[in-house]
């Protein structure tokens, strides 16, 4: 008996599949696993902020969110409340680079990373202030503090995940006191449990951020993998030697293939039709059902950890929502509780900075991009008790033929 099991087991194999496991990107600050290193890593593998910019560059409502705010907290310009002193906002480097344009990428980092940087440069004379370079804070690891919790300086690399071939540069970080003449300005707000580095105000949502982007990789590998083939050709004359069926495959494929015979095609060899393989097509499940119910679940935490009240003001349609006065009360939450505390906090920097550069104050006023021109005015219904008809009327301001000061 057991040498007919023994048989049957060597027979019938069956092995067990270990399907791979989803990894949640983590943000977080490690001490432990580079000890040898003077730099703090910045998440497991020293790179969370590559991963932040993979998650930026693949998610379409993440990236949508994101570049929305963007517009809205770099505006379309930036003055000085006392307009006789915004040369002070021209040439900030020897490169040519007004204040506009540190402003714009520094938001974009602000928002995308939680943090931003400068690299301030003094001059010879340290009297003239210093001139202000954009800093891509993705490429800046930070010094193990003192006891403190002081970082007193940066090292910075143009590629992290090859430290040898790019090898970090150690920079001072931002003190007047210092006598280097390059220096690190690095801001980020405050995040709970982090020393060194910054967490992006969205990252609630950095688990629906990863399962949008898997999803429309299951619709693409499911649309590439999953088609059957449209051509099935069964040759029963014998088994010809592997170069004979390499070369039968290749001329078929040549004669049936290409862009205007899309499909694909399935070629077998046989002593007889008795000994043909046999083709069983699997038919789909309706789990794509489930795929698309999963996708307005995702997109919807995505907004919600954007502090987007409404997918309409990343130009995402709702079916006759457009111009409503939802749309516009949406417009006006965005623009006072996301946009304008991000204003708020690069304009205090950046104003901190003028001062320290001209020994001047400044006051920074941003020109507001527009985000949304439909007027805010609804028609008003009239009612006459005596007419069974409602009349609308158009506002004065909206009507050319009614004089706005009489209203008549």
């Amino acid at each position: 008996m057991s040498e007919e099991i023994t048989k049957i087991d060597r027979e019938n194999i069956i092995q067990a599949f270990d399907f791979s496991t989803a990894n949640v990107p983590i943000i977080e600050e490690n001490l432990i696993i580079n000890t040898r290193s003077p730099w703090v890593y910045y998440g497991i593998a020293n790179m969370a902020p590559q991963e932040l910019i993979r998650l930026y560059n693949s998610s379409p409502t993440h990236r949508a969110s994101i570049q929305s705010k963007w517009y809205g907290v770099r505006g379309e310009d930036i003055t000085l409340s006392e307009e006789i002193y915004n040369t002070r906002l021209v040439m900030v480097n020897s490169l040519g680079d007004n204040l506009f344009d540190l402003w714009s990428k520094c938001a974009l980092d602000f928002i995308l990373y939680g943090a931003f940087s400068i690299n301030i440069v003094w001059r010879q004379d340290r009297d003239m202030g210093f001139e202000m370079y954009y800093m891509d804070c993705s490429k800046l690891r930070a010094e193990k503090s003192d006891l403190y919790d002081r970082v007193h300086h940066y090292y910075y690399s143009a590629d992290w995940a090859y430290p040898k071939k790019f090898v970090p540069r150690k920079l001072a970080a931002f003190d007047i006191a210092n006598e280097e003449p390059s220096q690190v300005f690095y801001h980020t707000t405050h995040s709970c449990g982090n020393n060194f580095y910054a967490t992006p105000s969205y990252w609630g949502g950095a688990t629906a951020v990863a399962s949008e982007i898997e999803i429309y990789n299951w619709w693409y590998n499911n649309i590439c993998n999953n088609l059957q083939p449209s051509l099935f050709v069964a040759i029963n004359s014998g088994i010809p030697d592997p170069e004979q069926r390499e070369q039968i495959f290749n001329n078929m494929t040549a004669k049936y293939g290409g862009s205007n015979n899309a499909g694909k095609l399935f070629l077998t060899f046989s002593d007889g039709k008795d000994q043909a393989p046999e083709v069983t097509q699997i038919t789909p499940n309706s789990s794509d059902k489930m795929w698309i119910e999963m996708a307005a679940a995702v997109q919807q935490a995505i907004l919600t950890s954007h502090q987007i009240s409404s997918p309409e003001l990343l130009g995402i349609i709702t079916p006759g929502g457009l111009g409503t006065p939802d749309h516009l009360e949406a417009q006006d939450h965005f623009q006072h509780l996301v946009i304008k505390p991000i204003q708020t906090e690069i304009k205090k920097v950046f104003e901190k900075l003028l001062l320290l550069r001209d020994k001047r104050p400044a006051e920074i006023v941003v020109k507001q991009f527009n985000m949304v021109t439909v007027p805010d005015v609804k028609p008003t219904e009239v009612v006459d008790v005596n007419k069974d008809v409602v009349d609308t009327e158009v506002p004065a301001a909206n009507n050319p033929e009614v004089n706005p000061i009489t209203n008549e």
